[in-house]
């Protein structure tokens, strides 16, 4: 049995991967995520049969409940799509304590435990998808510890390739920028200046480019020339992008 195994599959991109992969010829997408309702909704749309888990991922209980569905199936993966997590918006010290907890064990442990529990399923010419963020390329006032955990999926991605070489399963790291879904209110967008969420690209735009960038083999994807610009500067001229991204926070 042939499947994909799609995280943060109830909304935003990972909800337009469920769609992108219907054309993959899978036996089965099994959707990972909370709200149970939305992935019954999506699960209708699609022709691919699909498994609904309803977990939560920054539990460890609902890690381990995906890790023994596997294990007792034993499936074959052909892709992994880490897309759950979220980031709240506000100075460290300020961001309660519980929902920072949860923002590290669902954009970290949950991303890195669910990639290596499914890695041993995984034949050559598998992928692993590893949503990121343009936000780990530059510590980021305001955003910190979301951009911090972000820089940890970015330097898993490098180190995974290396782990994984030879054995013929990709890791594409994809990093847009702001993507239109429910991160910005769910982040507490609606207190930021809106000069931040200036630059957006739909759901759609960043799932076509990632399985494009895939198919030609590359190691990250990244949406549309303004996240491509964004990602650049912030690699090679930090200061300069401090600078705008203070500037957009009305600094």
């Amino acid at each position: 049995m042939r499947i994909a195994i799609v995280t943060g599959a109830s909304s935003g991109i990972g909800e337009g991967f469920c769609h992108a992969l219907d054309s993959e010829g899978l036996d089965s997408i099994w959707m990972v995520a909370r709200r149970a309702d939305r992935m019954e909704a999506l699960s209708d749309s699609l022709q691919t049969p699909c498994r609904i888990i309803e977990s939560d991922l920054s539990e460890s209980s609902g890690v381990d409940r995906l890790r023994q569905l596997i294990e007792s199936d034993r499936p074959e993966i052909s892709f992994v799509v880490n897309s759950a997590g979220f980031g709240r918006f506000g100075d460290s010290w300020e961001i309660p304590s519980d929902l920072t907890r949860d923002m590290i064990s669902l954009n970290c442990s949950a991303l890195v435990d669910v990639t290596c529990m499914c890695i041993p399923f995984m034949p050559a010419g598998s992928s692993i998808i590893e949503i990121c963020s343009a936000s780990a390329y530059l510590p980021l006032r305001s955003l910190n510890v979301y951009s911090a955990t972000k820089a940890f999926v970015r330097s898993f991605c490098n180190g995974l390739r290396r782990e994984l070489d030879g054995k013929g399963i990709r890791v594409l790291e994809v990093s847009p920028g702001w993507v239109s879904t429910d991160f910005i209110p769910g982040s507490g967008g609606d207190v930021v200046p809106p000069g931040v969420f200036r630059h957006t690209v739909t759901r759609e735009e960043v799932v076509t480019q990632a399985m494009r960038d895939l198919q030609k083999g590359r190691k990250r994807s990244l949406c549309g020339w303004y996240d491509r610009v964004q990602v650049w500067m912030c690699s090679h001229f930090p200061s300069l992008a401090t600078i705008i991204w203070e500037r957009s926070l009305g600094s």
